[in-house]
């Protein structure tokens, strides 16, 4: 058999390393356009920090945090610069990746020919095909391009270098805001202004309650509810933690730094972050978050501005925030970050979409192309995602997995239900899922799903239930009990007496078959 993965990312790699379990090398090879399998991560400015923690975000079938962590040095804080770059330069030089690897070639045009794919490839200028009996793509989603700009505008995407200029940022993601935060610092003598089309939801890095990445507190006590009570009940609380940011300082004093700011700082920064909350759309735990919430601090200090969108396509001329008025700025640069597209559509001359995949990576004409870090969890990382992707994928390849009966007609009502959960999000572009709804649903058709009866422990299994959510839960060869049994739980026992209590009395059912 003769296999092809296309891009050497985080999601690349990470499918490689699997295939490899069980493939020849001699049967696989993967295209990078890239000279490096670092990706986005390896050309980072010191000062970026990431928002998915280094535990959670690591693959399970190399975990670096029990080995590496020393005091100065810990795993369970965010990748910071171009560290998590390192980490995948670790990851395949430990496996022998690179050997399957040619870099510098970049995938034109896929093309279905009877029951294989033949791939238009780019080397060096020089183009070449190739037919291939299993195809997996994993190049992710692209930077959305930036529009057609008049009055000659420079438009970047690389902020280094901007100094002494008026920059309107347009984007309301991680991305946007770290880049307009960044080149809002002082000594770039910039005049800075971030232009939203609507509200976004903005949750902190650090939780208020334990000062620890917020990622340790979700765990899968928290995800057995009904989606519709955590967001009746998620949307009081984020309003209450806005509202009461000061009483939560003097209550839980490890809070975030800018707890003990001036009043004045306290005030500006909760009125944005309660107005970009009200005015965002959909559902708490049904749109996008940005956690990368440090743009507040230079909205507050007011190094940062927030306006609305252009008035029109000159992109000059802007409406405030609340669109009562016109504000006229002749920007020096325009910096776009707008999100992400799929590809999928660029490459097969609009024959495959991201609706022709069973469970967001299985192809529904010819289940010989498989798609891996396409899917974009609401809250989460992509990196652990794609590691039940590539576990699944290549499973059901090998034939360690079949395909659950009527998996066709599944697919299509699976369908209908994520475009209605997910009215907010374009889901032609973006294949949206709750992070570990989502990987638990795949763990489910693997048999690696841990449950009381097969994790035949209840301090382990009660661990699983409580710790952050990690691949490291999951039972296969990788599963580590002892590892398992060390993890720490990081939510507050009134809380999770609370949660017990209301999930016993209210999802009695539900609870028992999470249980066995």
């Amino acid at each position: 058999m003769k296999i092809a993965v296309i891009g050497a990312g985080c999601s690349g790699l990470v499918t490689l390393k699997y295939l490899l379990d069980v493939y020849p090398a001699a049967d696989i090879v993967c295209f990078e356009k890239s000279h490096s399998v670092r990706g986005c991560w390896g050309d980072q400015r010191p000062d970026f920090v990431s928002t998915s923690t280094k535990y959670t975000t690591q693959f399970s079938c190399f975990r670096k945090w029990s080995a590496d962590v020393t005091p100065e040095k810990s795993y369970a804080e965010f990748y910071r610069g171009s560290e998590f770059g390192d980490y995948l330069d670790a990851f395949a030089a430990h496996f022998h990746l690179k050997e399957c690897i040619r870099f510098g070639v970049e995938l034109r045009h896929l093309e279905q020919v009877d029951v294989r794919w033949t791939l238009l490839l780019e080397d060096n200028g020089k183009e070449e095909r190739q037919a291939f009996d299993a195809v997996f793509l994993c190049t992710g989603l692209a930077n959305q391009k930036a529009p057609l700009v008049s009055h000659n505008i420079p438009v970047t995407e690389d902020p280094k270098g901007v100094c002494n200029a008026t920059v309107v940022v347009v984007g309301g993601g991680e991305s946007a805001s770290d880049v307009a935060n960044y080149l809002a610092k002082p000594e770039y003598n910039n005049k800075v202004y971030l232009s939203l089309r609507s509200g976004i939801r903005v949750s902190p890095r650090y939780h208020p309650i334990r000062g620890v990445p917020s990622d340790f507190l979700r765990n899968r006590l928290l995800l057995s509810f009904d989606k519709r009570l955590r967001n009746w009940v998620g949307e009081r609380f984020v309003t209450f933690r806005i509202r009461f940011d000061r009483l939560l300082a003097r209550w839980f004093p490890h809070q975030s730094p800018e707890a003990n700011r001036d009043r004045a700082f306290q005030a500006l920064r909760r009125e944005w972050d309660m107005k970009l909350k009200a005015r965002a759309k959909g559902e708490l735990f049904n749109v996008f978050h940005n956690k990368s919430d440090n743009f507040l601090d230079a909205v507050a200090e007011q190094r940062l501005q927030i306006i609305g969108p252009p008035v029109d396509e000159g992109w000059t001329d802007y409406f405030d925030f609340d669109r009562t008025e016109t504000i006229h700025l002749s920007p020096d640069v325009l910096v776009f970050s707008t999100g992400y597209r799929s590809r999928l559509g660029e490459f097969s001359g609009g024959r495959i979409q991201l609706k022709d995949f069973y469970r967001g990576c299985v192809y529904t004409d010819q289940p010989n192309l498989f798609l891996i870090g396409f899917a974009r969890p609401i809250i989460g990382n992509i990196p652990s995602t794609s590691e039940i992707q590539a576990r699944y994928t290549v499973g059901l390849l090998s034939g360690k997995y079949s395909l659950p009966r009527g998996w066709k007609e599944e697919h299509k009502k699976a369908w209908e239900t994520l475009t209605a959960e997910y009215p907010k999000i374009n889901s032609d572009n973006v294949y949206p899922v709750e992070h570990f709804t989502y990987c638990d649903m795949l763990a489910r058709e693997m048999g690696i799903m841990p449950t009381l009866a097969n994790v035949k422990s209840l301090r382990t299994w009660l661990k699983i239930m409580l710790t952050p959510i990690s691949t490291l839960h999951y039972l296969d060869k990788y599963f580590d009990r002892k590892e398992m049994d060390r993890q720490q739980v990081y939510m507050p026992g009134i809380l999770l007496t609370l949660l017990s209590v209301i999930s016993l009395l209210g999802f009695p059912f539900r609870f028992i078959r999470r249980i066995f």
